[in-house]
């Protein structure tokens, strides 16, 4: 038998950014390929004090545990990392269930050695439960990872490469009804989560182009270059989605990819790269990110260095170059919004 995990935990903002639409196709995609669902329900343990969090972790083993119980020896288990239900205690769990000869296939969303384990402001309590959640990884048969630079940073975290398998990009389940066809000259579209904190790049943007802000947090003035469109729900954004291009940027600086978020982008896939393409978007991303790859081997948008590089960059293009550029997006866009990346990944 095929199962997967399925947690479900969601809030108000998980609704308004992919970090809940990236999982929630995942298990679509799992669904459709005849894996069956074991649910765990993830408590909302945010307003939960010190001492009942830390009991918590105890009761997560049992709970697990009774949860597994239908997986058995030659069983293929499907399970999205980093797990919602954080614990000190999952490897002890995973290493259980491997041990029972149960095969183990881990889609890897995010490193958090990478992110979390970085980020200021994050407790000691998350920074900890992030760091065993890690532990975890290496019971897994099968690792999918984002692409050939994650995969090399989980090797030099001591991973077994013979076990990682690249993804190339998240999948982006859709229908997109927009109609009419988009011009060089149009907005360059940014979505995301917006606040200073995450997207501080997005206060210092260049007077040259126009650009659609969609997402929630966005905390600057009005501006005659810069439309702030509010907020949509990961399914009506491909169809919503109005510019040129859609940027991949991130961090605090306008110059560089910096910061923790900022540096991500060097290993990670964002899944606003996969929304973007979906939609029918090339995509303008930083040269040492490691979609620029993907993006400049199928000839989806361009690379820059700097954000003030844009509105001379666009200016560079014709209109057939642009032309192009659809039609290749066209031809992406159809894979991403039917599952084809998982699907291949789960395949190899």
């Amino acid at each position: 038998m095929k199962y997967y995990i399925c947690e479900r935990e969601f809030d108000g903002f998980d609704s308004l950014t992919a970090r809940g639409k990236a999982r929630e196709d995942a298990e679509k995609i799992v669904k459709r390929e005849g894996y069956m669902p074991i649910e765990i329900d993830v408590p909302d343990r945010s307003s939960y004090s010190i001492p009942k969090k830390i009991l918590w972790q105890f009761r997560i083993i049992p709970y697990w545990k009774k949860n597994l119980k239908h997986a058995s020896k030659g069983d293929e288990l499907f399970i999205q990392f980093p797990f919602r239900e954080h614990s000190v205690f999952l490897p002890l769990i995973m290493r259980r269930t491997a041990k029972r000869g149960v095969r183990i296939t881990m889609l890897v969303h995010d490193l958090e050695k990478y992110r979390c384990l970085r980020e200021q402001g994050r407790s000691v309590f998350d920074k900890v439960k992030c760091y065993f959640d890690a532990k975890s990884l290496k019971y897994a048969n099968k690792l999918i990872l984002h692409n050939k630079k994650m995969i090399e940073a989980a090797k030099k975290d001591g991973l077994n490469d013979t076990r990682m398998y690249e993804l190339g990009i998240f999948d982006y389940l859709c229908e997109v009804s927009r109609t009419g066809k988009r011009g060089l000259n149009e907005p360059v579209v940014i979505a995301g989560n917006l606040t200073q904190k995450k997207s501080g790049f997005a206060y210092d943007l260049p007077s040259g182009t126009a650009f659609n802000l969609y997402g929630p947090g966005y905390e600057g003035g009005p501006s005659g270059l810069i439309d702030v469109k509010g907020k949509f729900s990961p399914e009506e954004l491909p169809s919503v989605i109005d510019g040129s291009f859609g940027l991949v940027w991130d961090g605090p600086s306008a110059d560089t990819c910096d910061g923790v978020f900022g540096k991500y982008l060097k290993i990670n896939a964002p899944h606003k790269t996969s929304l973007y393409l979906a939609s029918g978007l090339p995509v303008i991303i930083w040269k040492d990110a490691a979609m620029a790859d993907f993006i400049k081997q199928n000839g989806l948008g361009i690379t820059i260095d700097s954000i003030s590089e844009i509105p001379s960059r666009i200016k560079l293009l014709s209109d057939r170059d642009y032309e192009i550029m659809l039609q290749n997006v066209n031809k992406i866009s159809g894979k991403i919004r039917t599952g084809f990346y998982l699907k291949s990944a789960l395949e190899k």
